[in-house]
């Protein structure tokens, strides 16, 4: 009885070898066959694509953006004033000089002229920081712009 049972365990285990190389071959079969449809779709991948649709859009942008700007720029443009500010500077100094040339008695109370030309200045001090900093913002739009140009032209850019 022994000898049966030791002959079926190992017709048993050859058993389980052989289904397992079965196995093996199956999933074999089964990448190989994978493979070949993968090569198959290679040449679906190569197709090219018709790009125009997206370029003539990229352009459109492109146009509407740079209109928006330029509106922004005249209405920036039309709320400043170009002012040469040095002849104002000049006159001041010259006014001061005038005041300081004169004999005036002592009696006489200059604290508010001198409170007038002190807030004169810091005023053109103001806007010729403010001129500057707008001067900063139109190189700054001028460099996007450029930027979008540069992006519109490029055909490998989202």
């Amino acid at each position: 009885m022994n000898s049966l049972v030791t002959k079926l365990s190992s017709i048993a285990a050859l058993l389980g070898v052989l289904g397992a190389i079965g196995a093996g071959f199956v999933q074999y079969g089964k990448l190989t066959a994978k493979i070949q449809e993968l090569d198959k779709r290679k040449a679906v991948i190569n197709q090219s694509v018709d790009l125009d649709p997206l370029h003539e859009k990229i352009s459109e942008l492109e146009v509407d953006l740079i209109d928006r700007i330029k509106a922004g720029d005249r209405e920036v443009e039309a709320k400043i004033k170009p002012q040469d500010l040095s002849g104002l500077l000049k006159s001041i100094q010259e006014v001061r000089e005038q005041v300081a040339g004169l004999n005036i008695p002592k009696e006489t109370d200059l604290k508010p002229l001198n409170e007038a030309i002190k807030e004169l200045e810091n005023k053109i001090s103001k806007l010729d920081t403010d001129v500057k900093i707008v001067q900063k913002e139109n190189q700054l739009q001028d460099i996007l712009i450029e930027e979008i140009k540069t992006k519109a032209n490029n055909p490998l850019a989202n």
